[in-house]
């Protein structure tokens, strides 16, 4: 019987450094990334969500303006007077701050998602079908408004409507 030798300790040694160079990463990610328990389930068909950005191949540009409107931003929707509280604690608020833009006669404004697109929930009180618009979202005089799908579409075809100068038949 052979007792160790330099040659197979080297050996040793070069598997158990190449082991640990290749499996890394894997351990650096930790376990596979799994959907957390209380995430939100899809919708049902035939329901209204609100309206987002089309999902494409490519990334998208660094902003996309969403809303456009003349009216003022105080209009815009219903103020949110616990979710203000919670952006300006940092418990609520965008992910990339003015990722998606809202144009209020001459206000801009960062927009998140209730679904979850550009939006940080981690206590999950956002509603999936709200447009959440905020405003000095990276401050502690954050606002918080809520809109619906509805009212984005009212306030984007008022805009265009009125700049078209379409010919109208009586």
């Amino acid at each position: 019987m052979r007792g160790f030798d330099k040659g197979g300790m080297k050996e040793v040694a070069v598997f158990a450094a190449a082991f640990l160079i290749l499996t890394s990463p894997a351990l650096a990610r930790g376990a596979l990334d799994r959907t957390e328990p209380g995430h939100q389930s899809p919708p049902p068909p035939g329901q209204d969500l609100p309206i987002a950005p089309p999902v494409v191949q490519f990334p998208p540009p660094p902003e996309w303006m969403t809303i456009r409107s003349t009216q003022d931003w105080r209009k815009a929707g219903k103020f949110e007077k616990e979710l203000s509280k919670d952006c300006a604690a940092r418990r609520f608020h965008e992910v990339m701050p003015m990722r998606f833009r809202a144009y209020f006669k001459g206000e801009v404004l960062s927009v998140a998602f209730g679904h979850g697109l550009n939006l940080y929930d981690p206590k999950k009180k956002a509603d999936r079908k709200l447009i959440y618009l905020f405003r000095e979202g990276d401050s502690t005089a954050c606002t918080v408004q809520s809109m619906t799908n509805q009212d984005a579409r009212l306030l984007n075809d008022a805009q265009t409507n009125a700049k078209s100068g379409a010919y109208q038949k009586n």
